[in-house]
């Protein structure tokens, strides 16, 4: 069954991560990282009458209604489910324990009716498989646990009750929804399970709680143990236990009081959301929990990108949550590629993911972020550990350097569909550049390598300011020697041929990109290049606001984008919303800001995009990078006394 494209929730612990649907319904579950493996294919709670009378009804089904909320400063999701023509109603908590990687839920069952119910609760469970790697299911009777197994990996659904009935094989779910089991098979080359366990006689007006519980090993000796260990746990003190958790990392976090509880409500989902996506064995950063596992729609997204990250760091450093910079600049450093180039995106442990292409920006940025990070924390300590990265980063930009145009030589921008030299791009390095200069000088490196670091950082610049700089056109460029025709070669006559990789190979780009994108901004912001009263920049965002302004407001990326529809986007319109408090356009920024926290989802979780005719979120939910934008807005409107 095809997984849907929404994550309404998340929960986790920073290396296990659950995504829940609106209805509560289990989609997603990672583990042993948060970006891999996926290892849930169906996850069904379903509430049945004891004899079996009438069938299962599904939690998720049309039969409930459905609400939901996260308990207050926690990533503890409620779900409560409202049987539609029936008395009862049933409150489910999802959390992951913070010191193991267990996914629990507390469903309570409530009997709103003038008679006694007499149910039973029904779980029917599909494993992720693959053709090459099956996945097993078993019935374990040692630790009365339902067991879905392949190589390496051993899942077990656990409750505190004893279980009443089990099957299975392809004909589970049909057991399941009649709650009639004939299971005698307990091991089978299946990944598909059912599982049925006696709630009893629930009196009118009554509550009885049950716990669930879904863990992890690599073996399944290591398994039984674990599930021993678990049984033994009362679900209250779990809950409370990870309610005290979530409200100390907040309290250890600045502290930001507005007096609008949108913005203040945001702003702390905003950190308990960052911590989610933060990989705490390894120290990557991932954009958002994967929605696409097909590739139907994108390239997925549940990578490490440097050039989100830095963005995201910035977000934590301001935040107060700098150990988490500290971590993931540690995975940084041994993610780099040797020739000292950072590829486009790795996994969560620092290992290369899927790429397609050189993106300069993401070198620059990270070098960047390395000393935005020291000048948050003063740590001299950190600048000398991620010096030898940052010396071998600044150097292989200078060899990446177009000796006709003074550029980095052509990469993929920013969104990943353009290669050519692009004004963003090319801002990010001139910040990395200058970023390793400031290093050297800081930490007293090689006589001479500050200076000769800034004068190519200096040349590079002017280089910028005459190739990328259009007086026709009044604002910069996007790009140049740029490809326009993806998947062919330029058609107009005007095309130049550039050697690439200090061999023969030949190809034709077009003279320039004149599309307004609103990555041009960071000409000025976050990379102060250019101050933002400079005439250029504002002629550059004046043209920014006048073509990618959509009639409901935000802005879109670039003129003509057409991904998922083409929308305006929360990093767009945000990143204006920083170049207008930097230039003092208050009124505009707030706007901006607004804007963005309208879009919001009814779990304060911000989207990728919102969409352009019916102002709802839309696409990826949650999009990491988005409300690190959101802190950034948020603390510098209040650090300028404009809240």
């Amino acid at each position: 069954m095809p997984k849907p494209y929404i994550n309404n929730a998340v929960v986790g612990n920073s290396s296990m991560l659950a995504c829940i649907d609106e209805k509560g319904q289990l989609i997603r579950l990672f583990w042993p990282g948060i970006d891999r493996f996926q290892q849930v294919s169906s996850f069904l709670i379903g509430i049945s009458q004891a004899n079996g009378h009438g069938g299962t009804k599904w939690l998720n089904g049309d039969g409930f209604g459905h609400s939901q909320h996260y308990l207050p400063d926690t990533n503890v999701l409620e779900t409560v489910c409202t049987e539609v023509e029936g008395h009862l109603q049933i409150q489910q908590a999802d959390f992951v324990l913070p010191d193991r990687d267990v996914l629990v839920r507390l469903i309570d069952i409530r009997n709103t009716g003038p008679a006694e119910a007499d149910l039973d609760l029904v779980l029917y469970s599909s494993f992720s498989s693959a053709i090459h790697d099956p996945a097993g299911s078993m019935f374990d009777f040692d630790t009365d646990a339902l067991v879905h197994y392949r190589h390496g990996c051993y899942m077990a659904v656990y409750a505190n009750v004893f279980s009443m009935g089990f099957q299975l094989g392809s004909s589970a779910c049909y057991a399941a929804g009649k709650n009639e089991f004939h299971g005698y098979d307990a091991i089978g080359m299946t990944p598909e399970a059912a599982v049925s366990w006696r709630l009893g006689r629930i009196q009118a007006g009554e509550k009885k709680r049950f716990l669930l519980g879904l863990c992890f090993s690599d073996s399944l000796a290591g398994l039984r143990e674990r599930v021993r260990e678990l049984r033994a746990l009362d679900g209250d003190e779990l809950l409370q236990k990870t309610v005290d958790y979530w409200r100390r990392f907040l309290a250890s976090a600045r502290q930001v009081t507005t007096g609008d509880v949108r913005l203040d409500s945001l702003y702390k989902r905003s950190l308990l959301l960052l911590r989610l996506m933060w990989d705490k064995r390894h120290g990557g950063i991932i954009a958002a929990p994967e929605v696409d596992e097909e590739f139907s729609r994108c390239g997925r997204y549940a990578y490490c990108w440097g050039r989100d990250a830095a963005f995201i760091t910035e977000a934590l450093d301001r935040s107060g949550l700098t150990h988490m910079v500290d971590s993931f600049y540690g995975w940084a450093v041994k993610a780099q590629d040797e020739s000292g180039l950072w590829h486009q995106r790795y996994y969560a442990d620092g290992n290369l993911a899927p790429s397609w292409g050189l993106q300069p920006d993401e070198i620059g940025t990270l070098v960047w972020g390395m000393m935005r990070h020291y000048q948050a924390n003063k740590d001299r300590g950190f600048l000398a550990g991620v010096w030898e990265s940052a010396r071998k980063a600044v150097e292989f930009l200078l060899g990446y350097t177009d000796p006709e145009t003074g550029l980095p030589l052509p990469g993929y921008d920013l969104w990943e569909e353009s290669f050519g030299e692009h004004t963003y791009s090319t801002a990010a390095v001139c910040a990395g550049i200058r970023a390793g200069a400031e290093m050297a000088r800081q930490l007293v490196k090689a006589e001479g390598l500050a200076e000769y670091w800034e004068k190519r950082y200096e040349e590079m610049r002017t280089a910028m300011e005459k190739k990328l700089w259009s007086e026709k056109q009044g604002r910069f460029l996007r790009s140049v020697r740029v490809k326009l025709n993806p998947w062919g070669e330029e058609t107009a006559g005007e095309d130049v041929r550039i050697t690439v990789k200090r061999r023969s190979f030949v190809r034709r780009l077009f003279p320039e990109d004149a599309r307004i994108d609103a990555s041009l901004i960071g000409v000025s912001v976050p990379f102060e290049l250019f101050p933002p009263d400079d005439p250029r920049v504002i002629s550059t965002v004046e043209a920014i606001e006048r073509s990618l302004t959509y009639p409901g407001g935000g802005i879109g990326r670039y003129e003509g984008d057409s991904y998922i529809g083409g929308n305006p986007w929360l990093v767009t319109t945000l990143w204006l919303a920083l170049y207008h408090i930097r230039a003092k356009n208050f009124a505009r920024a707030r706007m901006c800001l607004d804007w963005a926290v309208r879009g919001r989802t009814g779990l304060d979780l911000l989207p990728e995009q919102v969409d352009k005719n019916t102002g709802k979120p839309v696409w990826v939910i949650p999009l990491t990078w988005s409300h690190a934008m959101y802190i950034l807005v948020l603390l510098e409107l209040l650090e300028a006394g404009e809240l």
